[in-house]
Order: structure tokens, then sequence, then C-alpha cells
């Protein structure tokens, strides 16, 4: 493999999302020191510190599980004293928002510096940087081999969208471009050729995915998270701590400081927001009865790895990762 001082390049490659994956990267919080040590009031510090010490434990039993099915983990890394102390900035919990692995090529084209040390691992050749507007990450663009399905905002501009969609064409891809303008990976997840799970009709499913077995979940998991209605008002809908539904001073500082933070739980409430080991193997976030067995009646295993700030995060197993190799290649599977 290539190297440069001494460090191992990561290799990349990425054609549909249930490919066998071989190498992926896995977000970061600050640490509960963090939080201990900059913010004094406890009603705020000691919710931040518990959700900080609780993602990073999630973190670690995704990791192994990954570890256990072969796959080479790497972790965000950052120094979290060089902290803005005027909190802009959103740590890298979900980095499945800021990039996109398509055929060869790494996707960094909305990243923040806390992505910098990982980003230098990339090589160059299968490295595109810029500064479209228009977002490229696979939080939006579900990748089913010669097919993508890309969701934009409705304001994105139609010239950048052109640029990514031709050079992809260009490549051989076949492009889908929709205007709902939110993350798809958590309203729908293609599990493998002929069989997918929906909130929704997020995309024309007959005429896109003919033939294909989809389940799907309308209204199942806000009976899950019942507690979030109490504090919906107050945060708008953003985001959410169990426990913590009355406790203003923690919600106003949230809502005052910790803006870029947090994102839109409404739209992403139902755990759909899984990730493909393979064809037969996926991760989510906890048990389904209607989900699980679909997944049986097409022979994929579940494996159920609780991310129990995904509410706060608002992103679930797909969005804290960031798959960078998966085997496979360009397949037809509408042709």
């Amino acid at each position: 493999m290539e190297q440069i001082k001494g460090q191992t390049m990561i290799p990349v490659k990425g054609y549909a999302t249930f490919d066998p994956l071989k190498s992926c990267l896995i977000g970061r919080n600050f640490s509960g020191d963090f939080f201990k040590k900059n913010i004094s009031d406890p009603k705020v510090a000691d919710p931040l510190r518990r959700i900080a010490d609780e993602t990073e434990e999630d973190y670690q039993a995704l990791e192994k599980i990954l570890k256990d099915a072969n796959v080479k983990t790497y972790r965000v890394n950052f120094d979290e004293n060089k902290f803005d102390k005027d909190w802009h900035g959103r740590p890298p919990v979900c980095p499945r928002d800021h990039f996109a692995v398509i055929g060869e090529t790494f996707y960094a084209h909305q990243y923040t510096d806390f992505y910098g040390n990982f980003l230098k691992q990339i090589p160059k050749k299968n490295l595109s940087l810029g500064a479209k507007a228009v977002e490229v990450s696979t939080a939006i663009i579900a990748r089913v081999g010669k097919d993508l399905f890309w969701d934009v905002k409705e304001d994105s501009k139609q010239e950048d969208i052109n640029f990514f969609k031709d050079r992809w064409e260009s490549e051989g891809f076949n492009v889908h471009v929709s205007r709902r303008g939110y993350h798809s990976d958590g309203s729908f997840c293609v599990v493998k050729p002929g069989c997918i799970v929906t909130l929704k009709d997020v995309q024309d499913y007959a005429t896109e995915f003919p033939g294909w077995d989809i389940l799907y979940l309308p209204d199942q998991s806000w009976q899950k998270v019942h507690p979030f209605i109490q504090m919906k008002d107050k945060v708008k809908g953003r985001w959410w701590i169990p426990g913590e539904e009355d406790n203003d001073t923690l919600i106003h500082f949230i809502n005052t400081w910790l803006n870029d933070w947090v994102g839109y739980v409404e739209e992403t409430v139902f755990d759909v927001n899984m990730l493909s080991i393979d064809q037969n193997t996926i991760i989510c976030n906890n048990y389904n009865k209607e989900v699980f067995e679909h997944f049986k009646k097409h022979k994929v295993e579940p494996i159920v790895c609780n991310f129990r700030h995904r509410y706060f995060w608002d992103g679930g197993i797909h969005c804290i990762t960031q798959d960078l190799y998966r085997e496979g290649k360009m397949e037809d599977y509408f042709g």
C-alpha cells in the first residue's frame, strides 16, 4: 500500500451499500472529562458527560462487532483541547454526514477540521475535495451498483448538481436525483438486492425498484420515544435526552450553545438507519418484529447494537460510520 510519513494509506471503494464491508470509519465525541472541565453548572455538565461516556461505550461496542466480522476499523482522532471555546462546530460523531465513497473515489466536500488527520490517510488519487454547495454524502446517496439515488435540498443549485451528476454518469452510473431535502438513510434502507425497509414512499419504488420486496413501517416507533413529546416544543423537535425532559437549564444551554451539534430527529425517528456488513448480515439499533421477520424471509441475519443517544445526535448506526472499502464491482441490479 501507498505510505506517507510512515502512515499506511487507506484504500477506498464502494459500489453498493450491501457489498461485503472490509474497512470502516467510526465517529468520536468529546470525552466526558471535557464537559466536566468546561462547564460549571452540574445540571448541564452531568447530562452531557453521561452522553459522552455512553456514546463512547456504544462506539466501542460497534467497533467490536465490526472487528469480530473481520472489518478493519478506524476512529476519528482530534485534540479536544483545541476546540473553539465559543462552542462552534459539531464533534465528528456522524462521519456519514460529511463523506461518500462512490466507485473508487472518496468525496470530502463538506467536512470540518475534526477530520483533518483522517483525510491525510486517503490517497490523493482517490480523494475529491472542493467547495460545491450541494451535499455529497452517503447519508443522502443510496448506492445500488450502477444506480445512485441522490436526494438534495430543494434550493440546491442545478449547476452544482450537474457537476457531480455528469461526473458519475461519465463513470457509468445512472444518477436519480430527488429534492426532498432530508437524510434518506434515516428513512429507507436497501438491505440487499430485492429487499428494502422504508418508512414511507421515499422513492417511487414501483418504478425504480420494480418487483422488489418493500417493507413499509409507517408511524411505528413514535410509541418508543413517547417522552420525546414532552420536550418536543421546547427543543423544536431537534433533539432528545431521555430523563432530561424537564431540565430547562440544560435545554436552554443546548439550544443556545450547541445549535450545530443536534440535527432534526423528527425526520429520522424510526430505526431504519442500519449498516450492512454484507448481503446476509446487517447491524441495526434495536429489535423490531416486522423488520426481523422481513430479514428472515430474505436470509439476512440482524445484529443489534443500541446507539443509545441517537435522538440527541440525530444519527443511527449508519450515520455514525463511514464505510471506506467494500468488495464488489459496478453491478446492474435493474437490467
